[in-house]
């Protein structure tokens, strides 16, 4: 069915642009160009499970009707090929009354788009049609039902109109749907997905064309959806749910309630032995957790889809660890597979009994956790205790970049000024350490030297250590487990996770002109902001090599301006005058006018960002974003996106005024263009050079270069 020889012939499409192939499990062509659908469909079949026929129209048949507008004639005639194929395998005939066969169209492209794309089922309908399987199963029920879907379905995807006339002539259907899904590749909710997540425009998507089978026909069929493992714990056996007599998205759409999958296996339990060892065969293949869609027409099997599952952080790390002892994945992937974030949410405990404890303050809650420990105001001494193995609460009248070490290290942040979208607050939720902002004034006199707890939930600090619900026991060993792989404490696993993910070793790192020399004053005053930094992301920072960068910073420690420890360089007490005297030398070099001008507008476009970063952290201010919502999330990007455009002639112009500052605008364009590839990571990270740190590091520079001080910006409102 391969379509080689013809479009040889066509002086605008690629000798090897194969356009339509049969999934018959031998297809070797790319996900890339036949997408996932189809990718998932050919490769089921050649594991010899039970899938029904179908072909792809690959990427290269959108790129041809792009050009068009249209479907090319010879790329139709391999589209009725493709039927004919479909006819052969199931003894059925499209259009026919006599054992008519129904097919579905579905999009594909290589990378997953949920809801973004078009799907059209029990295509090749007519009235003839519904008469001949009426009759066929002496179901006029189920030959109604499916009408109906039918109907409603490509009125609402291929016209866009409730009473629209849909063709009578099952292959103007066929072309109508095809073309809907080609065109669907466009639409604007398409594009916005792909815009936010870095998906090319040009990548396309395929057409899945299979053949129907029937979870709406009798009382012995279904659809339904199962997971491998439980998505939400990461333990066996498999977990999923199923309703009888229902067909496409029934399970998952929310309008009916499925059942547990236990009745299928009640009710039909071949049925389920064959689907419980097809799913085991998918995940030992995959070695992932599987997402699994399968429909039963009239007791038989067949698999539609499977695909690496979504899971909670609770089970990423269950699972991560059961298969290794499984010898699935070995450990170094079972490290790649739990993120840093994964390993504090499920260390974090719950809320605790708070009868009986004295409320010292109350303020907004940044992040919700609860916590104990020693209330310390400096985050030098937080860092230090805390690497005495003692715990600390960071109490602050407001926090800045250069406290970072000092809010790694605490169990809880505090501060009197600020609300949610404060330094504290943003860097908090990321970091995944409880947080109260804005407590108010003589907070930090009244609680230092106190043993508290911080409710962040509840937006409480309490009086004495409250004992919160301890985590569970697999789940400390199972991070213990992941740390002993990691060759650190469970204490220190995070940070861990999140070295492995941004040290340059293992991310590809792009190459970036900035024409900045590295300078003292440039290491200084990064280290100075940073608080503690290692050669590598310096030089990430400062787009130079980490060997110069180390170099660097080894004249530093010998000069006694800076001192090396385990979690980077930091400024020692002799590096910060030499450092204000640097930046008093170089604000005499600067337009204080312009600076000052500049400062303002910045301000502006700072308020904004900080409602976005907020918004991307807080679905509202009870509810922690957990990023389930696709919608939601690329609507923020997209916020962040707009901002980063409009700013980006003011950041650059700060360069023009202080050269030291030309390298902000590469990072905050770095951030930006790592997010649109998908890597959220780069909106708020604080280790890592995420957009809100450049953002906040940029802001820092320029309270200094303006010749104002934290403290009174803090008490301005700019500097929270």
């Amino acid at each position: 069915m391969t379509a080689g020889a013809e479009l040889a012939q066509r002086p605008d499409v690629a000798a090897d642009a194969v356009t339509v192939v049969e999934l018959d499990g031998a297809c070797e062509l790319s996900r890339q160009r036949i997408g996932g659908k189809a990718w998932s469909i050919n490769h089921m079949r050649a594991l010899g499970l039970p899938v029904p026929p179908a072909f792809v129209i690959t990427t290269a048949g959108w790129a041809d009707y792009t050009r068009r507008g249209a479907i090319a004639a010879e790329i139709w005639e391999q589209v009725r090929a493709g039927v004919a194929m479909i006819e052969r395998g199931t003894g059925r005939r499209f259009g026919s009354a006599d054992k008519p066969l129904l097919v579905s169209v579905r999009s594909g492209a290589a990378i997953s788009m949920p809801g973004m794309m078009d799907t059209v089922l029990n295509l090749g309908m007519t009235d003839e049609v519904q008469r001949a399987l009426a009759d066929e199963t002496s179901n006029p029920v189920y030959a109604n039902d499916t009408r109906q879907r039918f109907v409603h379905q490509y009125r609402e995807t291929v016209l866009g109109d409730a009473n629209g006339s849909v063709p009578v002539d099952p292959w103007d259907q066929l072309r109508g749907a095809i073309e809907a899904v080609f065109r669907s590749w466009d639409s604007a909710r398409a594009k916005t997905y792909r815009r936010n997540r870095g998906v090319p425009d040009t990548l396309g998507t395929a057409v899945t064309v299979q053949a129907m089978v029937f979870g709406n026909l009798d009382e012995r069929s279904g659809t339904g959806v199962l997971f491998s493992r439980n998505p939400n714990t990461g333990d066996g056996p498999v977990y999923g749910e199923w309703l009888v007599g229902g067909q496409g998205e029934d399970v998952v759409s929310g309008r009916l309630t499925p059942r547990p999958l236990d009745e299928l296996a009640a009710s039909q339990p071949q049925v389920h032995e064959r689907l419980i060892a097809a799913t085991q065969l998918l995940e030992r293949d995959g070695r992932d957790l599987q997402d699994i869609e399968f429909t039963v027409e009239s007791g038989t099997l067949w698999m539609l889809q499977s695909r690496a599952a979504k899971r909670s952080a609770r089970a990423a790390v269950r699972t991560a660890v059961a298969m290794v002892a499984e010898g699935l994945i070995s450990a170094a992937e079972a490290l790649d597979r739990v993120t840093a974030d994964q390993v504090r949410e499920v260390l974090r405990p719950a809320s605790g009994e708070a009868a009986g404890h004295e409320r010292l303050a109350r303020g907004e809650s940044a992040c919700p956790g609860l916590a104990s420990g020693v209330v310390v105001t400096d985050p030098d001494e937080a860092e230090a205790r805390s690497e005495a193995g003692e715990d600390v609460i960071l109490v602050r009248p407001t926090t800045s970049p250069d406290d970072l070490h000092g809010m790694i290290a605490a169990r809880a942040i505090v501060t009197e000024l600020g609300g949610t979208t404060s330094h504290a607050a943003l860097v908090s939720r990321e970091l995944g350490r409880p947080c109260v902002v804005g407590c108010g004034p003589g907070v930090v006199d009244a609680l230092v030297g106190r043993t508290v707890t911080v409710d962040g939930g509840a937006g409480l600090v309490l009086a004495g250590e409250i004992v919160a619900k301890p985590v569970e026991r697999i789940i400390l060993d199972d991070v213990a487990q992941l740390a002993q792989w990691a060759g650190v404490d469970g204490a220190h696993l995070a940070d861990r996770l999140e070295e492995r993910a941004t040290t340059p070793e293992s991310a590809e790192q792009e190459v970036v002109s900035v024409h900045t020399p590295v300078t003292e004053l440039a290491l200084l005053r990064l280290v100075g902001i940073k608080g503690r930094v290692n050669a590598d992301n310096l030089a990430l920072s400062l787009f130079a090599d980490a060997a110069e960068i180390a170099s660097h910073c080894a004249g530093l420690v010998d000069a006694g301006l800076c001192a090396s420890t385990p979690a980077g360089f930091r400024l020692t007490p002799e590096g910060r005058p030499r450092l204000e005297q640097l930046l008093t030398a170089e604000r005499g070099t600067v337009d204080a006018a312009a600076l000052t001008a500049a400062y303002d507008e910045f301000c502006v476009y700072n308020a904004d960002l900080k409602v976005i970063i907020t918004d991307w952290q807080m679905k509202d201010p009870a509810t922690v974003n957990d990023h389930a919502d696709a919608d939601y999330d690329a609507a923020v990007l997209n916020r962040l996106a707009d901002t980063h455009r409009a700013l980006r002639p003011l950041v650059r112009r700060l360069g023009g005024l202080a050269p030291r500052l030309t390298g902000y605008a590469a990072r905050l364009d770095r951030a930006i263009e790592r997010i649109a590839e998908g890597d959220h990571t780069y909106v708020a990270r604080p280790i890592m050079d995420s957009y809100h740190t450049v953002w906040f590091e940029l802001h820092e520079d320029l309270i200094g270069l303006c010749g104002l001080t934290r403290a009174e910006e803090a008490a301005a409102g700019r500097a929270h």
